[in-house]
């Protein structure tokens, strides 16, 4: 690999081990428009690519976590409008008053769904203490809509705790909200949740409770008929001061990565491989959901090794994250999300048993 200073530099040095059915062309193109500028360091952070498996185009949005105390400027550079100033304030500021290891977030960049030149704010997902640690701190509905208010760029909270109040209330038994996410740039406004440790037999109340405006038993019927592939799961919704709104999601993971806590499955994209995902791409090909290059293409993600160039040598971890099944109440759609980190090795690390590419 040549000196590289850009994460559009980085990305081209890897475009061999990025399957072209997954991400290349003009949604390539679109995403280094975006992001290309960032320094190619960020990518020692996981980066997320998220693809739409039912769509023959080669395109993804754009995930990257963020750790440090300040949020460097080009983030939200040259991203559009007020939202991204007031975000930028609020980053710093969150990201400052955490103590390690828990100031992490992710910024999510919508790309495929924006139009063509148009640069929007980056949506924030949070994550609970409870992903962290065992016994950590789980999300707390005022304070939370404090927070998701500001990321908003509003100060009146009262929306957001009138819908994250009744939300709560009505989680099943042993639930743990997971994630929250703001997006600054779509509408209605809502706040989503990621919701963990729900049963199969919860799903049915929980959305009946929470007044979910979709069909009940059609989602019960998709889930049981993944059951033998994918038995582990969790819930995303998004939910508003009116009630949830009609998106529902569902990550959901294989049933060979086994019976994993909630760290366990947030960790499956660095310890699981392409036989772990095969026979959940395989069904998802089978009902229509997934085109057979895209599922052929994310089984040839996940893979580990050293790469050597001007910078020195650099540890490759490629792994999926998990695959979303989303509904909006009219029609089923599968997203992919591939995980990608890319870091410095020290000397005494490099012969720790990576392959060399």
């Amino acid at each position: 690999m040549n000196a590289m200073t850009q994460l559009r530099d980085l990305l081209e040095a890897l475009r061999p081990q990025i399957p072209e059915s997954l991400l290349a062309g003009r949604g390539r193109d679109r995403l280094l428009q975006r992001v290309g500028d960032f320094p190619a360091a960020v990518a020692a952070n996981l980066c997320v690519f998220e693809m739409r498996l039912d769509d023959p185009e080669p395109a993804a949005d754009f995930s990257v976590t963020v750790t440090s105390s300040r949020v460097p400027h080009h983030f939200l550079a040259g991203a559009d409008g007020a939202a991204a100033t007031s975000l930028k304030a609020w980053l710093d500021a969150y990201l400052a008053g955490k103590p390690e290891p828990y100031r992490w977030l992710m910024l999510e960049y919508d790309l495929v769904d924006i139009p063509e030149g148009r640069r929007a704010a980056p949506a924030v997902n949070l994550r609970s203490d409870a992903s962290l640690t065992p016994g950590g701190a789980t999300f707390e509905p005022a304070r939370l809509a404090g927070t998701l208010s500001r990321v908003l760029g509003r100060s009146d909270a009262r929306d957001e705790r009138r819908a994250l109040s009744r939300t709560f209330a009505l989680l099943p038994s042993g639930a743990v909200v997971a994630f929250a996410a703001a997006f600054p740039e779509r509408m209605p406004r809502s706040v989503r949740l990621v919701v963990a440790e729900v049963s199969a037999a919860q799903v049915g109340p929980f959305l009946d409770r929470l007044r979910w405006p979709g069909s009940i038993p059609a989602v019960l019927r998709f889930l049981s008929g993944l059951h033998d592939v994918s038995n582990r799961f969790m819930m995303a919704f998004d939910v508003s001061p009116e009630g949830a709104l009609p998106r529902l999601g569902f990550e959901i993971y294989p049933t060979s990565v086994g019976d994993r806590d909630l760290r366990g499955l947030l960790s499956a994209w660095h310890t699981t491989g392409s036989r772990h995902w095969r026979g959940l791409m395989d069904r998802l090909a089978e009902t229509g959901l997934c085109s057979q290059s895209k599922a052929e293409g994310l089984l040839s993600w996940p893979k580990q090794c050293i790469l050597y160039g001007a910078n020195g040598a650099c540890g490759l971890r490629m792994g999926i994250n998990h695959v979303k099944i989303v509904t909006d109440a009219e029609r089923l759609r599968a997203k992919a999300y591939a995980g990608l980190q890319c870091f410095p090795l020290a000397p005494d690390r490099r012969r720790d048993g990576m392959p060399t590419a």
